[in-house]
């Protein structure tokens, strides 16, 4: 193991809290300096990614993640912020929603990661699809409250009333943290 490699989860805590901390700025020179001195860092490049569309430098951003996609294309992480990049940003939805597949074909177990392609899928107007991921991430997480609102969209533009009336009674039913905003 080399040298770089025995560094890189101090590197990681380092990046992620000049991240937590909405220094970005900074973030992303530790980023770059990072990325120098070892090329074959994934993860360098994808906290480059995350600064610089923090800083509104979308382009950059979007190189950056598939730079560190093409290093290590098994980072749910990566694909996950590219998608929401995609997304939120720059306008490309159906390219969004393939990078979240692509996650979800990572690690299906992501309760978020099913939760964020329901909303996809409910404004790109795919309201069986968005049912479909809601109750995948329900089938993970039965408490997850975002999962439940959208079960509870899709299935009232899908006519569903029956489906939306159980999502209503489930959230009815969820204890009162359940509904504090964890992101």
């Amino acid at each position: 193991m080399s040298r770089a490699d025995i560094n890189e989860p101090e590197k990681t805590a380092r990046a992620r809290a000049l991240c937590e901390a909405g220094q970005w700025p900074e973030a992303l020179a530790f980023a770059e300096a990072w990325s120098v001195r070892n090329s074959a860092s994934a993860k360098a490049l994808f906290y480059r990614g995350a600064a610089l569309a923090s800083l509104g430098r979308l382009v950059e951003a979007e190189t950056a993640y598939r730079r560190a996609l093409a290093l290590d294309a098994n980072d749910f992480k990566t694909w996950n912020n590219l998608a929401a990049l995609l997304f939120e940003a720059m306008n490309r939805p159906v390219d969004a929603a393939k990078c979240l597949v692509q996650a979800l074909q990572i690690d299906p177990g992501n309760a978020h990661g099913w939760t964020n392609l329901a909303s996809m899928n409910g404004q790109l107007n795919r309201h069986a699809h968005a049912l479909d991921c809601a109750e995948r991430a329900l089938a993970i997480d039965p408490h997850m409250v975002e999962a439940h609102l959208h079960r509870a969209r899709a299935a009232l533009a899908l006519g569903k009333t029956e489906v939306v009336r159980a999502a209503s009674e489930a959230m009815a039913n969820l204890p009162p943290e359940k509904f504090q905003r964890t992101r």
